[in-house]
Parts: structure tokens; sequence; C-alpha cells
């Protein structure tokens, strides 16, 4: 579930049966974590092995559990809490979200308008004033995605190009070949980094 590292999940104020997601998508390891009613987990028919017990949620380990990935797990949970203020963890997540939003929110905006009065780039997606990730797709015309990518990284500002997994789009918006550049905003982003990343873009149109 890729809803996880933008907004704290409350399992039972949606009246959730199962939530998937992964928390290298908040800074953790890669591991997969799965909630689950506890009668329907224990009636889930699934392959097992005779050692494993009937009782969820022990039943759906086939083998000796990723102690590491699990630590992992919660030390970046911790590692999100740390950056909000409470007495409770929760209420530490709560505080540490809402700060992360509104950050997020003006790196965002100025990543987005920045790269809008750059000539030749094209911005995808919907702007700032929709809901939104602060995470940006953009070609430049006449130079490709690879060659943006590693342009920048030359001046040590790194970025992904490529589809994504999201082909299809890619393909429609005509660019399956070269592909398109993402930039986005984390909890650690500078508005010095935004910058850095704008005056790269524009340095490849002169």
């Amino acid at each position: 579930m890729a809803y996880a590292p933008h907004n704290l999940v409350d399992v039972h104020a949606i009246d959730c049966d199962f939530l998937a997601c992964s928390p290298y998508k908040f800074y953790g390891p890669h591991l997969g974590t799965l909630y689950g009613r506890r009668h329907l987990l224990e009636a889930l028919d699934v392959p097992k092995l005779q050692p494993a017990p009937d009782n969820a949620p022990d039943r759906l380990e086939t083998g000796t559990q990723n102690h590491e990935g699990i630590v992992g797990a919660a030390a970046a949970v911790d590692f999100l809490a740390s950056l909000g203020e409470g007495t409770t963890r929760r209420a530490r997540l709560i505080s540490a979200f809402a700060q992360l939003h509104g950050e997020a929110d003006r790196l965002g905006r100025r990543l987005w308008d920045g790269l809008g009065l750059i000539n030749g780039v094209s911005r995808y997606g919907v702007d700032p004033d929709s809901p939104r990730t602060p995470t940006v797709s953009f070609t430049l015309a006449g130079v490709p995605a690879e060659q943006i990518a590693r342009a920048l990284a030359e001046q040590a500002v790194f970025v992904s190009h490529g589809d994504f997994y999201a082909s299809t789009v890619v393909e429609r918006l005509g660019f399956a070949a070269e592909g398109l550049v993402r930039v986005g905003c984390a909890c650690y982003t500078t508005e010095q980094e935004v910058d850095r990343l704008l005056a790269g873009v524009a340095a490849l149109t002169r």
C-alpha cells in the first residue's frame, strides 16, 4: 500500500480487513508487512508447513522469520516518530506526519513552479493545488531523460529516469524509448537542494 508512507493509517478507523505495505516506502528495509483481522487470518486457506501452528499470525510464517528486517521496520517507524512531538509514539507520529505534509507541500510547490519556469520543460501530473505527493515527472525538449540524469549526477544531484513500472502511461505520453525524469522531496530534502536541481535543469537549456 503506497498510501501508508504519506498518511498515518488507522486500521480500526477505516474498518480494514487487510492492509499490506512495504517499509522501504518509509525509509525501512525491503520487507512485506501485513495487517489482518485475526479471524480472517485464521480462516485463510494458505499453504503452510506442518510444524506451523493453526493460530494467527504464526500460521502464515513458513520458516525462520526475517528478524533483521522486522527490527529495521520498527526502527523506521521510530525514526519517523522522532521527527514529531508527543508523549506516545502514536502522538509523535501524528505530529511528524503533520509537519512532513506542510514541508512537502512547500517544497513540492517550489519544485513544480520552478520546473514550470524553465523553457522546454513539460511537467506531468496534477498541480500542487490538488492532493498529491511532492514527486514530479518531467521531460526537457530535445534532451533524453538519461542525459538529464547523468548531467545532474555530475553536479551531485541524483534523480531517476525511466518508466517506473508505469510503462503504459509513459508509452502513451510518447516516451516509451526514453522515459521520464522523476524527482521528489523526502523528509530530509532542503530548499537549497531543490534550487540546485532547478539550476542544473536550467543549465541544460543553454
